[in-house]
């Protein structure tokens, strides 16, 4: 019986997202494409591949029988598609490009500014995310991580360090120095949060606000809630927020600029990730305070 790889692609996107609406998400495509190539699929085999609950699809054990095949089906065409778009040698298309957002808001906007005025035929598509986009998958072609080790799989270069500091607002600063108690502004992870603080000179104030973003962490540091940890890139941009005293600098997780090894031999790909590198190499004291 032949299947439709694109009847696999939405297989596979509802397993993964477990909705139909963040499937098509995914697939830059409509809720109903999604629930019409879903039930042609499920008419091919004869039989229902997921299960419906009120928390959206699950797959069932008739699912669970052609969900190897359709990822490794998944995994030779997307070699297959590596493998001819890393021929392109054209300097026009596409490029997606993944990185934190506060990444790309107080450091990438101009650099992507400067390389559009360079190369006016590559279009750039921003997918800001704190997650890790499949770059085997092409969910983005270029990705900025922070990790300790990157995956075995991708290629490309260690960037300069990223570092934080301690922010809070000046009256902020007045009413708990140096007598008071200052309160952290904590990530939704307090556990994790408490090993950052470790290396700060505060690592026994109290943990009493958490907060899920680093904008959001800006804010409340900015309307007066305690003292937050933020990249100097973004703090020190922040007209609201000083450093507190003694806050010295702390290392943050290494950076890396990764991308896919077959994307290398892409002319776009890698003339864009060396340009990337390149500028924020020149921004190291911007980044690194």
């Amino acid at each position: 019986m032949r299947n439709d790889w694109n009847d696999l692609q939405i297989f596979l996107a509802l397993e993964r997202e477990g909705t139909a609406r963040a499937a098509a998400n995914r697939l830059k495509c409509s809720h109903s494409t999604i629930s019409r190539r879903l039930d042609a699929l499920e008419t091919r085999f004869g039989t229902k591949l997921f299960d419906r609950t009120p928390d959206g699809f699950t797959v069932n054990a008739s699912g669970a029988r052609i969900l190897a095949r359709a990822q490794q089906i998944e995994a030779e065409m997307l070699e297959l598609e590596r493998s001819v778009i890393g021929d392109d040698i054209r300097l026009q298309g596409d490029i997606r490009l993944t990185a934190p957002p506060p990444l790309i808001e107080f450091l990438l906007f101009p650099m992507l500014r400067d390389f559009r005025d360079q190369y006016p035929l590559i279009n750039i598509e921003l997918v800001p995310s704190y997650g890790y986009a499949d770059l085997s998958r092409r969910d983005a072609d270029i990705a900025i991580r922070f990790s300790d080790k990157p995956d075995d799989h991708l290629v490309g270069r260690r960037l300069p360090p990223f570092r934080d500091s301690i922010y809070a607002t000046p009256d902020y600063i007045a009413a708990h120095w140096p007598d008071g108690q200052p309160e952290w502004i904590s990530w939704a992870d307090s556990a994790a949060f408490a090993k950052h603080i470790k290396a700060t000179p505060f690592p026994k104030a109290p943990i009493n606000w958490r907060v899920p973003s680093l904008h959001l962490q800006a804010e409340a540091a900015a309307q007066g809630l305690g003292m937050a940890s933020l990249p100097i890139m973004m703090g020190d941009n922040n007209p609201r927020l000083t450093r507190v005293p003694d806050a010295g600098v702390q290392d943050g997780r290494p950076a890396w600029l990764l991308t896919h090894p077959d994307l290398r031999r892409m002319e776009r790909v890698r003339v864009f990730a060396k340009f990337l590198a390149e500028a924020i190499v020149a921004k190291s004291d911007f980044i690194g305070g």
